[in-house]
């Protein structure tokens, strides 16, 4: 992923303030999260996040908010997968990269709704910007950095120009509704930093309760 670009449209989202909080069973933390370990480990194994993860959460996601709260949690549901699947959709149509990160982002934000979903999001950028960093260092030392971030920044630029002329990537649609193609060389697995995220959004939530 593009980190610097989504971290940037990340903390110009943040201005939330006075949200409603919506209760959630505690056993939906764990089942994001068993989701975030299968999803880690087919992406580490394959370089994929399988639509067999993905789609079924989603869809359970949308009907245990209808089950549970009707229309109102249906409502709920969308909204949690749109704030926090939003800006990696956006940077997967004018960048590209990981169709299954997004659909993954998409499914854990609709079993946690919208307050969490923000903070979801918020975290798995944190966690994806540092693990950029770390692998960027990994690999070419700190000198490398500035080159990165420099390098993302006029990816964006490139992508916001696309949008703005009606163009976007060219995903093949088969990458976006059947089994997510391999990414390109030199690509770093993103589930491992969803999952960090989620289990930082699971403690971020039991000490603060939604507090931002």
């Amino acid at each position: 992923m593009f980190e610097p670009f989504q971290t940037n449209l990340a903390f110009m989202y943040l201005g939330s303030k006075g949200l409603t909080i919506h209760t959630m069973a505690p056993w939906i933390w764990g089942l994001v999260i068993v989701a975030g370990i299968i999803a880690t480990i087919t992406d580490l194994r394959n370089m994929t996040i399988p639509n067999w993860l993905t789609l079924p959460l989603f869809m359970a996601g949308l009907m245990y908010g209808g089950i549970t709260e009707g229309s109102a949690g249906i409502i709920e549901s969308l909204q949690g997968a749109a704030v926090a699947g939003g800006i990696f959709m956006m940077a997967y149509i004018m960048i590209g990269g990981g169709g299954g990160d997004v659909k993954l982002m998409m499914a854990l934000g609709s079993w946690l709704g919208f307050e969490r979903g923000v903070v979801l999001m918020l975290g798995v950028t944190i966690a994806g910007f540092f693990a950029s960093i770390i692998i960027i260092i990994s690999q070419g030392g700190l000198k490398n950095i500035p080159h990165a971030i420099f390098h993302q920044m006029v990816m964006a630029q490139f992508g916001l120009k696309r949008l703005k002329q009606g163009k976007v990537i060219n995903h093949d649609s088969e990458e976006i509704y059947a089994q997510p193609a391999p990414r390109i060389k030199g690509w770093f697995p993103y589930a491992p930093a969803i999952l960090v995220g989620t289990i930082g959004t699971c403690w971020y939530w039991s000490q603060f309760k939604g507090a931002m």
